[in-house]
């Protein structure tokens, strides 16, 4: 997206409301990774959203020329689930 969105906190009409920068593949991503306090529904959400940390790192690790360490970057998340 290449854009910072500068906002106080929980100002979710720049996010996902009329006013949102965001494609609907993004949009759709936010929507899907809603979940309530239940813990199992906060790990399931985690888990979906896996492949968009995967592709972050990946992004930022080409923006500041490291080289991406996939296994290690995977071993940490396993971690925090």
């Amino acid at each position: 997206m290449e854009e910072h969105v500068d906002m106080p906190f929980g100002v979710w009409t720049k996010i996902e409301g009329n006013r949102s920068k965001l494609d609907g593949k993004q949009l759709f991503l936010l929507e899907s990774w809603d979940c309530d306090r239940n813990s199992n529904e906060i790990i399931k959400t985690l888990r979906r959203m896996i492949p968009e940390f995967l592709r972050l790192n990946k992004y930022l690790c080409t923006q500041v020329g490291v080289e991406t360490n996939e296994h290690h970057f995977k071993r940490i998340l396993d971690m925090a689930i």
